[in-house]
């Protein structure tokens, strides 16, 4: 039971083994039986002992040295979700004077150093690989895939799943009579989408129309479809896609209705966009606080998992 312990992938090199006093506990063996099993193992290479210390898996352990940043290349867009978070993270990360570097990917392959602790937006590519090598990383605003593949993989996310639910109540408000009202959803096999519609539903019902990305231009091919199915409120699962109703309302000459977006993108604040806002600063503060853990040197911990709530942000959005 031990051996297949040490040889189910979970142990890294470098990692401290159980203790003696916990194999007799954990395996209900006696003390003595516990120190003569641990010795075994040291003896056939599986383990080594250090004095004063414990037992160990043998290896060098990984020492981190500053945090590498895998961000897709639309952060670079202004005005956009990803340049923001980019924006608060570098500057947490200067201010405590962490060393880091950062990796542009979409369209191409990026090489983890093996030095760094990579956190990771927005690629799926990356992540996958990293999962594969058992890599400690920090994925932001997004979960990893449930299971055991993923034992090493922290992550910060946003409590969708609420943040749909008090986007429908605003829409919804105190109003009793039946309502027209729509989703315009991301992809629809996004599990942060599908949350959002999730916790809108819950609340009132509503045609979902899918949009085949998270962007203005993937939400202005939909848009006409979206706003006959949404006289009386629209819910827009991010800010992008709510610009594009904004927009294609102005270019056919209509009455923008009752809109929600998701996420609080700078592009919101320029349109007056009632929006469930993403809380920039505790998003930012959880990740700094698992990254200061993991560059301390604390790979022992299990993954990390930090949930922030949404809030809501009324403006009054104009339609010309």
């Amino acid at each position: 039971m031990l051996v297949a312990r040490l040889n189910d992938g979970l142990h890294r090199p470098g990692d401290r083994f159980l203790s003696n006093r916990a194999v007799a506990d954990q395996y209900g063996v006696s003390y003595q039986t516990a120190d003569r099993l641990v010795r075994e193992l040291v003896a056939a290479g599986l383990l080594e002992r250090r004095p004063a210390s414990g037992s160990y898996v043998p290896g060098r352990r990984m020492v981190l040295s500053g945090v590498q940043l895998i961000v897709h290349r639309r952060a670079r867009r202004p005005q956009s979700f990803g340049a923001r978070l980019l924006a608060e993270l570098t500057t947490r990360l200067d201010r405590e004077r962490l060393d880091w570097t950062i990796s542009w990917s979409g369209g191409r392959q990026v090489r983890v150093a093996d030095d760094r602790y990579p956190v990771v937006w927005e690629d799926p590519a990356s992540l996958r690989r990293l999962i594969l090598a058992r890599r400690p990383a920090l994925l932001l605003n997004n979960r990893p895939p449930a299971g055991l593949d993923s034992l090493f993989i922290d992550s910060v996310s946003v409590d969708d799943f609420s943040g749909g639910a008090c986007a429908a109540q605003l829409l919804v408000g105190a109003r009793s009579s039946p309502l027209k009202l729509s989703v315009l959803s991301g992809p629809g096999d996004d599990p942060r989408s599908l949350a959002r519609v999730a916790g809108f539903t819950s609340i009132a019902n509503a045609r979902v129309v899918p949009s085949p990305d998270w962007f203005f231009e993937g939400g202005s091919l939909v848009a006409a479809r979206v706003i006959a199915d949404g006289r009386d409120g629209i819910f827009c699962c991010n800010d992008r896609l709510a610009e594009a109703i904004i927009r294609h309302c102005r270019a056919t000459d209509q009455p923008t209705p009752p809109l929600v977006g998701f996420d609080d993108a700078p592009i919101a604040q320029s349109l007056g966009l009632t929006t469930i806002a993403i809380p920039w600063a505790e998003m930012v503060s959880a990740a700094m606080s698992v990254i200061a853990r993991r560059l301390a040197g604390d790979t022992t911990t299990a993954a990390i998992a930090h949930i922030v709530a949404t809030r809501p942000v009324v403006r009054r959005t104009t339609s010309k």
